[in-house]
């Protein structure tokens, strides 16, 4: 990885998986800014600053609980598309496995079924530090 620390917005309610996901990604040494949001008002502003001129820094990286993404049947993260000359790649956790119709945007890369197991949990972040953030 280089120098540069790269920024996720990690956008998840469950305490105990935004834990997880955190200490996952911090492994062996590895630096990230992760801002970590978990209501859905204080998603819509920060991604309402995002693109602002000069407003808060813009994510490397988001990984994203379904649950937190739609709002009066829209996916927020939509928004992000506007930015001018930037590529956000999304990563959305599903717990409500492949029935469910995907929420893809043009950002969307993947929708991942959460697991039940804790180790398969850890092993898919890893998975997506692995192919995403180094």
């Amino acid at each position: 990885m280089s120098m540069d620390s790269k920024n996720i917005l990690l956008i998840e309610n469950c305490d105990l998986d935004a834990i997880l996901i955190k200490e996952s990604l911090m492994q062996n040494g590895a630096l990230y800014n992760i801002n970590l949001l978990k209501k859905r008002k204080e998603i819509v502003a920060h991604l309402e600053d995002i693109l602002t001129p000069k407003g808060s820094d813009v994510p490397d990286l988001i990984i994203a609980n379904e649950e937190l993404i739609m709002h009066n049947g829209v996916n927020i993260l939509a928004q992000i598309g506007g930015l001018a000359n930037y590529y956000i790649p999304v990563i959305i956790l599903s717990s409500n496995g492949p029935a469910v119709r995907p929420l893809y945007n043009k950002n969307t890369c993947c929708v991942i079924s959460k697991p039940l197991e804790v180790s398969e949990f850890l092993n898919i972040i890893k998975e997506i530090k692995f192919n995403w953030l180094l």
